[in-house]
């Protein structure tokens, strides 16, 4: 159980960054123009790959099915996150569904499946550095 949470803890550390980019995005990237909400995507990806990267492995004695049930776990709280940030605006569920939708640039679904992927790709990496 305390793996888990300390899974749990390492995507907290998550939410700060994602923040920070949207911000970023808006501040910043926003001048590039329709290149900066995709652009915002990768960097977000890229940063919950690192904090993966660097983190993960702290996490002791993790069998391989650990990390699939952290990748699980990192893909409902950044969903729920979302979910409840979209809530907060008052926004409805299309607009929700509508951040899926990589057609209009949006690569939020990209983010989502970082989260999932990361903790297990980590732990490749991982195999493969014990080799």
């Amino acid at each position: 159980m305390k793996k888990y949470i300390q899974a749990i803890g390492i995507w907290f550390l998550i939410v700060p960054l994602a923040i920070l980019n949207g911000g970023l995005r808006e501040n910043i990237l926003v001048k590039l123009g329709s290149i900066a909400l995709p652009l915002s995507g990768i960097i977000l990806s890229i940063c919950i790959f690192v904090v993966a990267l660097l983190l993960i492995p702290k996490i002791k004695e993790c069998k391989s099915k650990d990390y699939i049930i952290f990748g699980i776990i990192w893909f409902v709280l950044t969903n729920l996150f979302d979910l409840l940030m979209y809530i907060s605006e008052g926004k409805g569920i299309n607009e929700l569904l509508n951040s899926y939708n990589f057609i209009n640039g949006n690569l939020w679904i990209l983010v989502v499946i970082t989260t999932f992927v990361s903790p297990i790709i980590v732990s490749k990496i991982k195999c493969l550095k014990q080799s």
